[in-house]
């Protein structure tokens, strides 16, 4: 019998009810584990005897600039079916994050913690504190060596982290990509994420909307490495929907590395020297925040440019309370955690999955931050 996802579509304007566990409902024993790589890594966890998988439901949705919590844009839902089957005994799962410290591989891990507690699943992080695809590696070849169940990653690198994917794919270890694919699509089992093309089509309506689609003006792309697919992705569903309103001019993307400083002196020196910036797109966490800092530098206020982006902390969610963030599409690590390791379970009893699992999303706003069906998906920096 097979492990499946069944799928359906969300009509615009249909109220998508999503309930989720809070990130950390429950306390495992943790204890400090470091890599043969010699990197910083995540708390280990170890629970008691495997129990029988349950269901683990997850839904692609995407709540639309302006609306209410809960109003969804049409995309399609994945759910993951209960027969996964019993996690094998001495099953070990490791999740290895882009870096740590992170907010939104901080929350997969709490959904992947929980849900490895719930099956008697020994569960532990580990990665390097910088965006590396080097030390990624090396994390890696490291875990390799020790011949967990699975490993649950979220890339550095489409191409560069074929290497030692391979070698562990080799080695026998069931490999679930989270949020990000190789370009050799042979190597992972399946990958989970939600539709960056919908994602970014809801940012770019969200800003011509806050500017006015009679007024108009240019607008910034900022990503953190060219070659991404989810990057791409990103860019891609954003200036589609932009190139729909024929006063608006995407100025391109630019590449920061993952780094915020380098996103705020590239939004910055692009406020200061163009009067006809009014929107700046950020397609991940460290440039959101980038952003925010650059256009604060520029003297230059949320009335005179728009901020769209990807993902929260704590400095983008207060960014986002004070308006200076106009909208943000906010992901569902939380339920990517706790789908990666059904996944690992299903995997390990022979049976097939999807290649690719969708994860929900929401678009949230100042208007809507504060209401239950957004608050679940805010990311968090620890389980507690």
């Amino acid at each position: 019998m097979s492990y499946r996802s069944k799928y359906s579509l969300i009509g615009a304007g249909l109220l998508l009810t999503a309930t989720a566990a809070a990130c950390g409902s429950s306390s495992p024993t943790t204890s400090k584990a470091t890599t043969a790589a010699g990197v910083t890594t995540g708390a280990a966890t170890t629970t008691g005897a495997a129990t029988t998988a349950g269901a683990a439901t997850t839904a692609a949705g995407t709540a639309a600039a302006g609306t209410t919590a809960g109003t969804t844009a049409g995309t399609s839902a994945g759910t993951a079916a209960a027969d996964i089957g019993t996690a094998p005994k001495g099953m070990k799962i490791v999740y290895v994050p882009g870096l740590t410290g992170n907010p939104f591989y901080n929350t997969v891990a709490c959904g992947a913690q929980t849900e490895a507690k719930a099956l008697g699943i020994e569960f532990s992080y580990q990665g390097s504190p910088d965006f590396d695809v080097a030390k990624q590696s090396a994390v890696v070849s490291a875990l390799t060596g020790t011949k967990p169940t699975a490993i649950m990653i979220s890339v550095t690198d489409p191409t560069a982290m074929i290497p030692p994917l391979k070698e562990a794919k080799d080695a026998g270890i069931k490999l679930i990509g989270i949020d990000g694919d190789l370009s050799d699509t042979s190597i992972l089992s399946t990958n989970i994420q939600s539709d960056n093309l919908i994602g970014g089509a809801l940012a770019a309506t969200s800003l011509v909307k806050a500017v006015g689609e009679d007024v108009g003006g240019d607008v910034l792309g900022l990503s953190n490495n060219p070659g991404s697919p989810i990057g791409e992705q990103r860019e891609k569903g954003f200036t589609d929907e932009l190139a729909k309103h024929p006063k608006f001019h995407y100025l391109g993307t630019q590449f920061t590395k993952n780094a915020q400083a380098t996103a705020a002196t590239i939004t910055s020196t692009t406020a200061g020297s163009n009067a006809k910036l009014v929107g700046v797109y950020s397609m991940n966490t460290n440039n959101t925040e980038g952003a925010v800092t650059g256009l604060r530098e520029a003297g230059k206020t949320s009335k005179q440019v728009k901020i769209v982006g990807y993902d929260t902390s704590a400095p983008i969610l207060a960014a986002l309370k004070a308006g200076d963030v106009t909208g943000l599409v906010v992901q569902y690590p939380y339920g990517a955690g706790k789908l990666g390791v059904d996944t690992a379970v299903a995997l390990a009893n022979g049976k097939s999955v999807p290649r690719n699992q969708a994860t929900k999303f929401v678009f949230a706003t100042p208007d809507n931050l504060n209401t239950p069906e957004v608050q679940q998906f805010i990311y968090k920096l620890d389980c507690a």
